[in-house]
């Protein structure tokens, strides 16, 4: 008996070093980091300027990878699914703690936790140039004197865009005489609009400028607390008598059981990124509102838009 306690004691301490030995030599290949939505789209585009010369502080490349739909819950399940063993990862917003509120996901928010907080966003809502309206206010006139024509697109039930959009179309008061019609991406969204299929669409102004520089599209409000630098003379919603304030941060997060010297690893690689001339630089250029918190706070960030979310869903009647 003592014989075999003595090698059940070797065996696992034999486990342990083997265990440590892996996490020590940890990354020994590129680190695939998943986006839950389709290429081309404004997280999309956020998580790719992490990509260049992560290299140099990840000691090895940054790979991504779009998963798209379900408003990212797809994306976010099969990092949920995946080897807890640091080499895939998730860059998320706020559906992450939002879809679940929704309907069946196959995750669970408190199953992952922060990385680092890269920025915070606010959305538009934005409609093809030669729209009858050019404001909030004349929007919802014409919306509730056309019940029913009124269409808007967003890349998902559950996506951060969804919300933003749901809620400014609540606030307006709106809901009742429009059709949500989800896309599989911004990109799909933006040419449903274009081509008059649908009225509008919740959409990060990143990947759409192109087509408001054409004049193919015009931006009826920000939905957030400020005017966006790159829209100067448009108005958020809640300056036009509509408060939608809802805004949605993105980062980067990996699953509760990654190992802790692996997540360290992860937030301190991470921090330097983010913090470094290039990524600033991409940012910039981007229109990327950055915003920094580590592990801990990125964590407590995303728990506390678990309840932020769990009582609008319910207010603007999303919840399931």
């Amino acid at each position: 008996m003592k014989l075999m306690k003595k090698m059940a004691f070797v065996f696992v301490c034999i486990l342990a070093l083997g265990a440590s030995a892996t996490v020590a030599a940890y990354p020994t290949k590129p680190i695939t980091m998943v986006v839950g939505y389709a290429a081309g789209g404004g997280t999309h585009l956020a998580a790719e300027i992490l990509a260049p010369g992560a290299e140099k502080f990840l000691g090895q490349p940054l790979e991504i990878v779009c998963k798209p739909g379900a408003g990212g819950a797809i994306g976010t399940t099969y990092v949920a699914k995946a080897p807890k063993d640091g080499y895939t990862i998730l860059y998320a917003t706020l559906s992450l703690p939002t879809a679940p509120l929704l309907g069946k996901v196959g995750y669970k928010t408190d199953e992952f936790v922060g990385v680092a907080q890269c920025s915070d966003v606010a959305s538009v809502l934005a409609v093809r140039a030669d729209a009858p309206f050019n404001n909030a206010k004349e929007m919802v006139e014409w919306a509730k004197a056309h019940p029913g024509q009124f269409s808007w697109s967003h890349p998902g039930v559950g996506s951060s865009l969804h919300i933003q959009g749901a809620n400014a179309i609540y606030q307006m008061g709106i809901a009742n005489v429009t059709k949500d019609i989800p896309a599989k991406g911004t990109a799909p969204g933006i040419a449903n609009v274009l081509g008059g299929h649908v009225t509008a669409i919740s959409s990060f102004f990143p990947a759409l400028s192109e087509n408001v520089k054409a004049g193919q599209m015009k931006v009826i409000g920000v939905v957030g607390l400020k005017r966006l630098e790159e829209l100067p003379d448009v108005p958020t919603f809640d300056e036009q008598g509509y408060p939608a304030l809802v805004t949605s941060w993105r980062g980067v997060f990996c699953h509760k059981d990654v190992p802790m010297e692996i997540r360290k690893y992860l937030e301190e690689a991470f921090a330097k990124i983010i913090a470094s001339t290039e990524y600033q630089e991409r940012a910039k250029k981007l229109g990327e509102p950055q915003v920094y918190a580590n592990s801990e706070e990125f964590t407590k960030v995303l728990m506390k838009g678990h309840e932020d979310m769990s009582v609008l869903v319910k207010a603007i009647g999303l919840a399931k």
